[in-house]
């Protein structure tokens, strides 16, 4: 047996009394040789795991004389650490179990990492809230857990207003130092279980939850949310020392019940509702509705009619001269017309 491998390694007979412990085992734990040979492994034990956890394990020992996973343990100082953790069970000429052999090794540098490469996929750097991939991981979870309550919820896309201006006058650090503070304020304006994210430069996306089982009270629960995050978001920033800024926000909101809409038309018709926010003159609130989606197809339509016109020569131009009172040409006035064919 490989006793001076790296890895701890604990030896201990059939009733689980430790028998013979490695350096590694004295370097990991803290607890020398000699305290360890006549206790049993629980020495170890953090308490993090439940009764049910160790059912599992000798389950497995007991039908495949092996176990191995992922535990918490505890040095001899007293600090928690997880280790990841092998036990094989050693029989006899006779089949009978007469030794447990366990090797273990500390992760607790491997645990660091997986959290440091979990915040970078779910997590905003700058800001410390979920990014756009948890968010729309909550969202989904958020409407199937809809579905079984008939819980309406909210969709709130909040965009800083004139936030650009900020940037190029001060610079993106300060900016950034702007931004951070967005993000404290909004988490204090929702409740625990809600979400609050970054989409991505000056604008956010606030997920409520269980607003009320019917639309009028669920737009109610959202509209005072909302209202909430905009007074807050417009009160002073410092950012600067001695130097007060004001940002206004604009804020769309989409309600849904269940699977009633799709992720990608939830997020359009808050971003919709949004728009018609700013065209309202910025500092609002606007809640989306058919109407809003009627007018901006048809003004989609218009577009791409124009645009099509223009392909195909549909204008005219048209040039009125502008006379005196004394009949002479002072100037002109020039008049564009559109002839779709088939229209006089």
């Amino acid at each position: 047996m490989a006793f001076d491998s790296q890895a701890a390694i604990l030896v201990t007979d059939a009733n689980q009394r430790i028998m013979r412990v490695n350096q590694a085992f004295t370097t990991l734990t803290g607890y020398s040789a000699a305290e360890a040979i006549g206790q049993k492994p629980s020495l170890l034990k953090s308490g993090h795991q439940e009764a049910g956890f160790y059912h599992q394990m000798w389950h497995s020992l007991n039908k495949t004389s092996h176990w191995q996973g992922e535990i918490w343990n505890r040095r001899k100082s007293g600090s928690i650490y997880p280790e990841w953790l092998t036990i094989s069970a050693v029989h006899n000429e006779e089949g009978v179990i007469s030794h447990y052999v366990s090797t273990f090794s500390d992760i607790t540098e491997l645990k660091r990492a997986e959290a440091e490469v979990h915040n970078l996929a779910f997590y905003d750097p700058l800001t410390a809230l979920p990014n756009r991939r948890l968010l729309l991981n909550r969202l989904d979870k958020a409407r199937t857990t809809s579905k079984r309550s008939k819980q309406f919820g909210a969709l709130l896309i909040i965009d800083l207003d004139h936030f650009k201006n900020l940037n190029d006058t001060l610079g993106h650090d300060i900016g950034d130092r702007l931004l951070v503070e967005v993000a404290n304020r909004l988490t204090k304006c929702i409740r625990e279980g809600d979400t609050a994210a970054r989409q991505g430069g000056d604008e956010f996306i606030v997920l409520l939850e269980n607003l009320g089982l019917t639309p009028e009270t669920a737009a109610i629960q959202a509209e005072t949310v909302a209202e909430k995050i905009r007074l807050s978001l417009g009160q002073a920033y410092v950012v600067v020392t001695h130097a007060k800024h004001f940002h206004s926000a604009s804020i769309g909101v989409s309600l849904f019940c269940a699977h009633d809409k799709t992720t990608d038309v939830l997020l359009k018709q808050a971003d919709i509702a949004l728009y018609k926010a700013k065209d309202a003159g910025r500092n609002a609130i606007r809640f989306f509705d058919s109407a809003m989606q009627t007018a901006l197809d048809a003004r989609a339509g218009l577009e791409a009619r124009l645009h099509q016109a223009l392909t195909d020569n549909e204008f005219e131009l048209f040039i009125q001269p502008q006379v005196d009172m004394n009949r002479q040409l002072i100037g002109a006035e020039t008049l564009i017309r559109w002839r779709p064919p088939g229209q006089a």
